[in-house]
């Protein structure tokens, strides 16, 4: 089992689930004020993508695609599309792994100036930012009149028909993971 394609995959997933209840919200609710370490849901998912671009950018080697940052404001619409594109190119970078490429080294842009880090390295942080932030929205959800959706059932077979009707519409090949 390729395990960082099994994260990918449920990164995609939830990604799908908890934009999906967004998209529920009115843009009041999108943009209101909330606790958490950004304000908003809104610039919570803004980090979110913007953080995945960037962490791509590093793992495919991209010095210059790490410079890139998005606006300050997205649509949800926009928004999702850009996401959906972020969690496509990780699943097909981890659908290229091998044990040699994940021991590279990526040249990671910082502030101090670029950082030599492992790919694997890399992919769990990129994962585990995912989860964290994923949470903070997921938390803000239960603050409006949406409910959160479910994050949590993916990877044991036993949740296989709590999420068939998610990977139908997701059009995903249930042998996949």
């Amino acid at each position: 089992m390729n395990s960082f394609l099994a994260q990918a995959q449920n990164n995609q997933w939830s990604n799908r689930r908890l934009l999906s209840a967004c998209f529920a919200l009115s843009q009041e609710e999108y943009v209101a004020k909330r606790t958490s370490f950004f304000p908003s849901i809104e610039k919570t998912l803004l980090h979110i993508v913007d953080v995945d671009q960037f962490y791509l950018a590093a793992l495919e080697f991209d010095i210059e695609g790490q410079r890139n940052e998005l606006p300050d404001t997205l649509s949800l619409h926009a928004l999702s599309q850009l996401q959906a594109a972020a969690d496509a190119r990780l699943i097909a970078y981890c659908e290229r792994l091998d044990d040699q490429s994940l021991s590279r080294q990526a040249r990671v842009v910082r502030a101090e100036g670029i950082v030599l880090e492992r790919v694997d390295c890399l992919l769990l942080h990129l994962f585990q930012h995912q989860i964290h932030h994923r949470g903070q929205v997921h938390a803000m959800l239960s603050g409006t009149r949406v409910a959160p959706p479910q994050l949590d059932e993916f990877y044991l077979d036993a949740d296989l028909p709590l999420r068939a009707m998610d990977e139908e519409r997701f059009s995903w090949p249930t042998g996949n993971i």
